[in-house]
Formats: structure tokens, sequence, C-alpha cells
């Protein structure tokens, strides 16, 4: 090694040493190291070498340069982050998305923005200061702040559940009508023909997808539907339960509820069992989400299964996809599977 080398080696090395190194612009070692696809690959492969050589790290951790800076992808929880979770839903869904991030190289991270917080921090503001190449947002509302924000995304975003106009901005979800509707449907051929909805929040898309799907079910086999046996239950178990009661209390002919989720679905029964009756001998109870716990309460709740993990998977895939270039549809169907059990036996 010459003098020069050494003392080009002695000091903080930047990117413009690269540069002059390599007889290029600055601007063609930041794509070379950043993966951008305008720099052919003999040139790429020399910045990386003298990028080696000598010492230069593109960002204050010091990442370990392997040819392509990493880039950062994240998951937004647009709500409160809950001490239990047994849907499973928040586990297999991060679970899905770390192991793509692991496979291609990409670093994880989660963030939590309740509504609160949103008012004080914008999306934008927040994907640049985290330095995001692009993002998947679980659990946002259409009343919360980052909603507006978010179709304007200059990064790659995907919502979970949520659909929107936007160039960079991508949903994945099953489809909550169709799966709504054939769970209402299957409570009608078992023979119940009284059935009211315990549904979420009303400003959640998958309550309006959900209510949709009943609402089609019960006109297609010529049963009215009557709003005043629709009712929001927050996605809460125990307002779910005083809500089933009031209903059951105020219109006797009740004889299922459809739930939108199990959470909803567990306080019906609860609420059904202080008024002295049994499910399904009394009233039938459905629920959504298909709790791990579902099939082993009161003889097993009726319920539609979604599939965390491969959201996840198909979320990160996605947002890479994006983050590649790639072109990616509006929407990306994921599968489910309506769960038949004892809550909604049939009418003898």
């Amino acid at each position: 090694m010459d003098k020069q080398e050494k003392e080009v080696l002695n000091k903080r090395t930047t990117i413009h040493d690269v540069a002059h190194e390599a007889g290029v612009s600055m601007t063609t070692v930041s794509h070379a190291l950043n993966g951008y696809k305008d720099v052919n690959e003999q040139t790429r492969q020399k910045i990386v070498e003298i990028a080696r050589r000598l010492d230069y790290m593109p960002d204050e951790a010091g990442r370990s340069l392997r040819g392509i800076q990493k880039k950062t992808i994240a998951l937004l929880i647009a709500g409160e982050l809950l001490e239990e979770d047994p849907s499973g839903i928040m586990y297999g869904l991060t679970s899905g998305i770390y192991k793509v991030a692991q496979k291609m190289e990409y670093e994880f991270t989660i963030l939590t923005m309740p509504s609160d917080k949103q008012l004080k921090i914008s999306f934008g503001q927040i994907c640049k200061r985290k330095k995001l190449t692009g993002i998947i947002v679980y659990g946002l509302a259409m009343d919360m702040p980052y909603y507006e924000q978010i179709k304007n995304s200059e990064i790659p975003c995907v919502l979970v559940d949520v659909a929107m106009d936007g160039d960079n901005v991508r949903e994945v979800s099953a489809d909550n009508e169709k799966a709504s509707f054939e769970e209402v449907e299957h409570l009608i051929e078992n023979g119940y023909c009284n059935i009211a909805m315990l549904s979420g929040k009303k400003m959640a898309q998958v309550s309006e997808r959900r209510e949709s799907g009943y609402k089609r079910a019960l006109e297609k086999h010529g049963f009215r539907v009557r709003e005043e046996w629709i009712v929001d239950c927050q996605f809460d178990q125990s307002t779910a339960m005083q809500k089933a009661m009031e209903l059951k209390r105020r219109y006797p002919g009740i004889d299922a509820f459809f739930c939108a989720s199990d959470d909803i679905a567990i306080g019906a029964i609860d609420g059904m069992m202080q008024l002295g009756m049994q499910v399904p001998q009394d009233v039938a109870v459905a629920g959504f989400d298909d709790f791990t716990v579902s099939k082993y309460i009161h003889g097993g709740i009726t319920s539609v299964k979604q599939y965390p993990y491969e959201m996840g998977v198909a979320c990160a895939n996605t947002v890479v996809s994006m983050i590649d270039g790639n072109r990616v549809p509006d929407w990306i169907p994921m599968e489910y599977k309506l769960m038949k059990r004892t809550s909604t036996k049939a009418k003898l």
C-alpha cells in the first residue's frame, strides 16, 4: 500500500473519494451502491470493490457493505398495540413479512402509530425520518389522519384490508364480502331466517365489506334487511355481549347472529348464556377470523379462517415488487375457508 492510499484510509472516506477513485460521478456511486438499474454491472462491480477497499460505509450505522445498500421496509400498526392477539393475525402477519425481508436482505422494522401520534407527525414525515423504502399498513380506519395522507404516498405502500386510490398504494386482503356472503348463506341453508349482524367499527372498511356480504345474502334469499338489526360492537367482546342481549330482548324472533369477528361472536354467546339460552338450540352464532380457541368454545364456533402468515408473505412480496418497479395489481386476493361448526348446526 503506497503513502497516498494510507492517507486516504486514515481519514473518513466519503462518497466523493469513491467517485474520484472510480472516475465517475457521485450520483453514479450512489446509484451503484443502492441497486439502481441505470448503472451497468461492470461499473457497479468496480465501484463496489473500490468502496470496500477504501472502507466506505454509506450510512451512519456502518452496515456491512455487500454491493447493494440494504433497503428498509416497515410494518406500521395504525392503532393501539393490544396486550393479547387471540386471532394470531398480528403475529402471523409480522412473521410472514420478516421471513421475506430476511430472504431478500431487507431491513425490517415495526412502527406503532395510533391516531393521537398520527396528529403529531405526518405519514410522509415518518417515512422520511425512518428512511423507509416501502411500508405495509395494518389497522387503518377511514377516520384516521393517515387515511387521506397515504393516498399520496411517495414510496410503495401496501394496505391490509383497505382499498385506496393512489399510484403507490396496493391492497392485500381476503374477499371479505364474498366470505361473509357465504357464511350468511350457510346460516340460511341451515334453516335460520331472522339473522342479525353484530358488526365491527363503522369507519373500518373491513366492517363495511362484511356487512355488504351479509345484506347481499339476505337479499338473494328474499329476506328483508332490517337496519335496526345491524349494530356496531367496536370489535370488542364485552360490547358485543351487551349489544347481543339488547337485540335479543327487543326482538325475540332473532334466531342467529352473524358476527364481524370471533371476539364479537364469543361476546354474543356469553350474552345468550346470561339470558339462559343455548347455542345453537335457541340462537346460532357465526364469527369471522377463526381464532385458535374458536374450535374449542361451545362445541366450536363457525367462522371464516384466514391465513395471516401467508398474508404477511404476500404483503412483503408485493411491496418488494413495487420497489423493484414491477407492475402490481391494485388488489392481491388471499385465500380463506369457511369452517362450519356446532354453533350454526342445522335446525331440526
